[in-house]
C-alpha cells in the first residue's frame, strides 16, 4: 500500500491561476482525492475515491500531456521537475485520472514508474486468462 493524490483532466483544466500556482508547492491544491492505494488481483483501490477494475483501463502510462505538464506540482527547484515526476495517468472510459503516488515533497519524485509497470502487468496477466 502507499498514498496517492488524485485528480482528472477536466479538474485540472478548470483550475483557475490560484489553484495552479498553489500546486507548485503541494498536490493536494489540485489534487482533490487523496487516500491510499492498492492494487490487487483484478482492481485499483483509491481509498476516499473509488475503486477501478482493471480490465476496464484503456491505458496506463507514465506521462506528461496537455492537462499535466512538466509545471504542474514541481517548480524548477525540484529534482521532479527533470526526472520521475510524471504523473500516472490512467485512461478509464471516457476519463482521464492523474495519480502521483507517494509523492516526496523535497524531490518532487513518485514510485509511479513502479506502479504503472505493476498494473500494466496484473493487466497483461487478466487480459491472456
Amino acid at each position: 500500500m502507499a498514498t496517492y493524490y488524485g485528480t482528472t483532466a477536466k479538474d485540472l483544466k478548470t483550475n483557475g491561476l490560484i489553484d495552479k500556482i498553489s500546486g507548485t508547492i503541494h498536490p493536494k491544491y489540485r489534487f482533490p482525492h487523496t487516500g491510499s492505494i492498492e492494487l490487487t488481483e483484478d482492481t485499483l483501490r483509491l481509498d476516499g475515491w473509488e475503486d477501478l477494475a482493471l480490465e476496464e483501463f484503456e491505458r496506463v502510462a507514465c506521462e506528461y500531456d496537455e492537462a499535466f505538464s512538466r509545471f504542474t506540482v514541481n517548480s524548477s527547484d525540484r529534482l521532479g521537475f527533470f526526472r520521475k515526476g510524471e504523473p500516472l495517468v490512467v485512461t478509464h472510459g471516457d476519463r482521464k485520472m492523474y495519480l502521483l503516488i507517494d509523492w516526496n515533497f523535497f524531490t518532487g519524485f513518485t514510485d509511479n514508474r513502479r506502479w504503472c509497470e505493476a498494473i500494466n502487468e496484473k493487466r497483461e496477466k487478466s487480459i491472456s486468462l
